[in-house]
């Protein structure tokens, strides 16, 4: 393993983590569509939290041709479910964001580095973040990372000789674990690394600023952003919520010459 700048040794030196602040999706946190353009006039992340309990069928209409065939893919009923929503959510959320209706005119594309993005919208980043029946879209003006965990037991052994994770016991906080477990997996995405190959960085903490989140305590959420001067704010999305999305036109069952998609 490298031993250069980007992968340091810091068993002496402890990871200052960062706080968990508490957040609960009240009336003031929730989405409105007429609001969206204020949204983002506002903040630099938006992060939607949505359950994958709005799944239906008719989602299915969302998804372009290449889509459709990857669903197909999937075995698993539940990846088939997240990718149908996280696509859908991606396109009304951007209808809402650039006042169209035609969601055939918002085309996902597979970047080079991994993940996906929105093609002629650079200006518009994504990370996207599963954990059980959760889903988290965050939308950013620059580049960053986001990642939920579903409060839960657990722990990984192999980690506990990593200096992120070996001054706690992990077997028995599982939620100090899934918080630190958060922070590696967002700033993998903003830096588009395998998060196993950062188990031993040194610069984890030193060149971003992360955010972190316990979600009405059930989840965790953290993002990685490379400047504090960030401004964010999480919109839970229920059933109730997603009434307020306007009517799309769903996209033509042909196939988009020239997109390629990714699973994210």
């Amino acid at each position: 393993m490298s031993t250069g700048p980007e992968m340091q040794d810091i068993t002496m030196t402890p990871p200052r983590v960062p706080p968990i602040l508490p957040w609960s999706g009240e009336a003031a946190d929730r989405y409105t569509a007429d609001q969206m353009v204020k949204y983002w006039q506002s903040f630099d992340v938006i992060t939607f939290i949505i359950d994958l309990g709005v799944y239906h069928a008719s989602l299915g209409d969302f998804l372009d041709h290449n889509e459709k065939v990857r669903v197909e893919e999937f075995r698993s009923a539940y990846f088939k479910k997240r990718f149908t929503v996280s696509r859908w959510l991606i396109r009304q959320i951007l209808a809402s964001l650039s006042g169209t209706e035609n969601v055939s005119d918002i085309v996902l594309v597979r970047r080079k580095e991994g993940g996906i993005e929105v093609k002629d919208h650079k200006e518009v980043h994504m990370s996207l973040s599963y954990s059980g029946s959760c889903m988290a879209l965050s939308l950013g003006k620059r580049k960053l990372g986001c990642d939920i965990e579903v409060l839960r037991p657990t722990g990984i052994k192999k980690t506990l000789s990593c200096p992120l994770f070996g001054d706690v016991n992990c077997a028995n906080d599982s939620r100090n674990f899934l918080h630190r477990w958060t922070l590696l997996e967002a700033y993998a995405k903003l830096h588009d690394k395998n998060p196993y190959s950062l188990l031993n960085s040194g610069v984890l903490f030193q060149d971003v600023h992360f955010v972190s989140y316990c979600l009405d305590r059930y989840a965790i959420l953290s993002l990685a952003l490379d400047s504090d001067r960030q401004k964010d704010i999480l919109i839970r999305l229920d059933p109730e919520t997603c009434k307020a999305f306007r009517p799309l036109t769903s996209l033509p069952q042909q196939n988009q010459e020239g997109t390629t998609h990714v699973r994210a």
